[in-house]
């Protein structure tokens, strides 16, 4: 008996010694965490506090030095050390979101001069794929051209995120030398996606342009493909030549990119060029050249639009009918005409567009108009509709309009019950 209850006491003992151990360990580990977070908190505290003091001195240095030609060693206050090189940064990369041309060329030389931007290619070879993407960025935003080689390595790095931080400061820096790899990784579809590709080639401006005239013929297709819709997007009209040439390419894919490609350009003087591919082989070509003639300001390419309602594929026709809204007064008055066409699907088409883009609408206004040939010329416009069997959206007209006068007219054109 008394053996059994110092062992029981024992055992509590030894229970109460193990839970008050671990008590104290939980204790201690909120106490190391407090303490870390009230250290951490004050050491940001001051370093925000140094940023603010030495930003307040150095702006106003540094805008000074944008503003001549000294050097940058010239102009920075003694006492000047890499603890300064965060604020540098955060002054020109501030100035450079508001204001280019001079002060970028200034910028980049005291990022130079100062040994920031080789402190970021060492930086590029950090075993911390982090560090190394952090980098690449900041390089991006300096655009010194001494790190077009270092980014072209990294392109080729195991972490895909350095990759991309690494293509992008390359079409930052938008020389030939750095824009020549991106234009090359169009050939890789697997490793590179074409469209952020083609977004950082875009952002390039007229320089990628003229890299990818250059390089165009030792494209494969599918990266010609891409280089075409590239320079459709940029809207250089150094471009044009070759997009005018590829509307007689072999490949119908190609056809079709340029003639989209030309209509964003919006140079009017591809309009013959591109009424001739809507006479072309492959339905998509014709289709992007009907929609390419809708963006042209000109309107000598309606006879042709209306031409394509008969198409017998629907994307042309959509396209054409399209096109012709665009055209404006001109170009509805030939979707109006072809509501007479023999040709169902363009009579059909043209009453789709004709209701899509609002010129329904202001014939059913025009039913009440106090002008009678205005009345005459919606009557007529209304039976055609009639007549080729679209009445849906008049009859919602006919039930909802909030004048009682065009609800009259278009229940009686429309053969419906006289409203109670």
């Amino acid at each position: 008996m008394d053996l059994s209850a110092g062992i029981l006491a024992g055992t509590t003992d030894s229970m109460y010694d193990v839970v008050v151990a671990v008590l104290w360990g939980i204790t201690a580990f909120f106490l190391f965490m407090l303490g870390l977070i009230i250290v951490n908190k004050a050491w940001r505290e001051l370093r925000e506090g140094f940023i603010a003091r030495r930003r307040k001195i150095l702006e106003e240095v540094l805008f000074r030095y944008v503003m001549q030609t000294g050097q940058i060693e010239t102009v920075l206050p003694s006492g000047n050390d890499r603890r300064d090189w965060p604020v540098i940064e955060e002054i020109f990369f501030d100035l450079l979101r508001v204001v280019r041309g001079n002060v970028s060329e200034r910028a980049r030389e005291a990022f130079e001069r100062l040994g920031i931007v080789d402190h970021y290619h060492r930086q590029l070879k950090s075993r911390r794929w982090w560090l190394r993407a952090e980098a690449a960025e900041k390089l991006g935003l300096i655009a010194s051209e001494k790190s077009t080689d270092e980014l072209v390595k990294h392109m080729s790095d195991p972490m895909p995120e350095v990759q991309v931080r690494a293509a992008q400061a390359l079409g930052s820096i938008g020389t030939t030398k750095s824009l020549r790899p991106l234009v090359m990784a169009l050939k890789d579809a697997g490793r590179w996606s074409a469209i952020r590709v083609a977004g950082m080639l875009i952002s390039a401006g007229d320089d990628a342009v003229d890299v990818l005239l250059e390089e165009f013929d030792h494209l494969p297709e599918h990266a010609k493909i891409s280089a075409t819709d590239i320079c459709g997007r940029i809207r250089s009209l150094r471009a044009t030549p070759l997009l005018r040439q590829l509307l007689s390419d072999p490949s119908p894919d190609l056809r079709a990119r340029a003639a989209n490609a030309l209509g964003m350009l919006g140079d009017p003087t591809a309009s013959e060029l591109l009424e001739s591919s809507l006479k072309d082989s492959a339905w998509a070509v014709r289709a992007m050249a009907a929609k390419a003639l809708g963006r042209l300001k000109e309107s000598g390419s309606i006879e042709a639009l209306a031409k394509a309602l008969t198409d017998s594929q629907w994307w042309v026709r959509a396209n054409a009918a399209e096109a012709l809204k665009n055209k404006g007064p001109a170009g509805q008055d030939a979707l109006l005409s072809m509501l007479d066409s023999d040709d169902p699907y363009a009579a059909q088409q043209s009453v789709q567009m004709i209701q899509e883009s609002g010129v329904l609408d202001a014939f059913v206004g025009m039913l009440v108009s106090t002008t009678a040939g205005d009345q005459t010329r919606a009557l007529k416009v209304m039976t055609k509709i009639v007549k080729l069997r679209r009445v849906d959206l008049l009859t919602e007209v006919a039930r909802d309009h909030p004048d009682r006068a065009v609800r009259q007219r278009l229940t009686v054109l429309l053969g419906l019950p006289a409203a109670p």
